[in-house]
């Protein structure tokens, strides 16, 4: 097996999140998978104020390890007593998880694994192949210029979307800013492609061709579901009896959540207190003021659950009427496959990454018809009368590295690469 160098930048500011993000599952899943059964020789890599460093196999192990505690993943911490008092109408009360300074658990992290020097990027092993899944860090030149250095290192990157290059308007100026330099700069070190989709990899590889990269090789496999969603604990009846309705992602605009609390002031308008009650997982991100307005003109009836554990995420998606998930773009869309792996129904936009992993099984609307959202969600069955679990596969950890390590395994440019991609006239520039 060739040597892996792994950018570990995002997981080692991973305990400033009290709660992981779905990308920081992701690149904790590589990170776990590769450090404890690649064969090959696997070591960290990231930016320090003294330089890239590398650090060894097992002092990245005693982090992941560490990390796992800090976020609490086997737990709920409490998030879920939260969610419930808000259910019945109490006043909302801030978890214990979300009080306070992450600086605590950045310093349990460093306490664990200690602020080694590490050694000199420039000692990575020859015929190593750079893979960064977390995309934090790769639109800084002093992280990944080290790679012009080192043509015999190949780079690989996991690029989830091109959303902000292709849709301005749904991100923030320097959001956009960021992806584009982002692209620039794969564009000119990149060797290979992870992508979540197929509609993912042909808007990222139409980008990267833009910048005047040849065509790195790529693959696109449907990201993993989590562990934590496999646990078969059965629907909480306490919850199932409440009837909500559950969305969960950033609070930003690309989600579309403006539309969806229209639909929210519409079942208000109708029902009165008998609406049904709808719960939002998800921290603020930039853009987040008028949904967090919008939100708040409708207190007992949209609850705001901030981020929470997968262990409460799993418990709150299975005892729901339905997922919710009006995104106006995505590059591939966790929640829509962990509500379907857990026998819940989904109703999401149409949207190509949703088509690749919910044709046939999620009921998708345009983003921009509130009326259909509408009756949709009041054509859904109570929870737990419908239910996909056992029937619906999603792709499973193990199939999913399967796939990737034996791409990884074989790996090799592509011929026009050696001729006109980044390796030959644009590493370096």
């Amino acid at each position: 097996m060739r040597p892996i160098v792994y950018d570990i930048l995002r997981l080692f500011i991973g305990p400033w999140s009290a709660v992981p993000r779905g990308i920081d599952r992701v690149d904790f899943a590589y990170a776990q998978h590769l450090f404890t059964d690649w064969r090959g020789d696997v070591a960290g890599v990231m930016p320090t104020p003294w330089g890239v460093r590398l650090y060894d196999r097992a002092l990245v192990l005693r982090g992941l390890a560490r990390l796992a505690e800090i976020w609490r993943e086997t737990g709920d911490g409490g998030d879920l007593d939260a969610v419930k008092r808000r259910l019945h109408g109490e006043p909302a009360v801030t978890a214990a998880r979300d009080r306070g300074s992450p600086l605590p658990r950045q310093w349990r992290l460093v306490r664990t694994t200690g602020i080694p020097l590490g050694r000199p990027v420039r000692e990575a092993q020859q015929g190593a192949l750079y893979l960064n899944v977390g995309q934090l860090g790769w639109a800084a030149p002093l992280a990944v210029g080290w790679l012009a250095r080192r043509p015999d290192i190949d780079a690989i990157v996991m690029l989830h979307d091109a959303i902000p290059i292709e849709h301005p308007e749904l991100v923030s100026r320097s959001g956009a800013a960021a992806h584009r330099q982002m692209m620039r700069v794969a564009a000119r070190h990149i060797d290979g492609l992870i992508t979540t989709t197929e509609a993912a990899r042909t808007s990222v590889l139409r980008e990267l061709a833009a910048r005047g990269a040849g065509a790195p090789a790529s693959i696109a496999l449907p990201l993993p579901l989590a562990p934590g969603f496999l646990a078969p604990d059965p629907a909480d009846p306490e919850l199932a009896s409440l009837g909500y309705f559950v969305t969960c992602g950033a609070i930003e605009p690309r989600k579309n959540l403006l539309m969806l609390l229209q639909v929210w002031h519409s079942l208000v308008d109708r029902m009165g207190e008998h609406a049904p009650k709808l719960v939002v997982v998800g921290s603020a991100a930039q853009g987040a003021k008028p949904v967090i307005d919008a939100m708040a003109t409708l207190p007992r009836h949209v609850i705001h659950a901030g981020a929470l554990s997968t262990t409460a995420l799993r418990r709150l998606i299975r005892s729901a009427r339905a997922l919710l998930m009006p995104s106006l773009a995505e590059g591939f869309g966790l929640p829509v496959q962990e509500a379907l792996a857990l026998g819940t129904p989904v109703i999401a936009s149409d949207l190509p990454a949703h088509r690749e992993i919910g044709t046939g099984w999620a009921t998708l609307l345009p983003p921009d018809r509130a009326q259909m959202w509408l009756d949709a969600i009041l054509a859904t069955p109570p929870a737990g009368t419908h239910h996909t679990a056992g029937t619906y596969q999603p792709m499973l950890a193990g199939a999913y590295f399967a796939g990737v390590g034996r791409w990884l395994a074989d790996f090799k440019h592509l011929p026009q690469n050696e001729d006109c991609g980044p390796k030959s006239s644009l590493r370096g520039t």
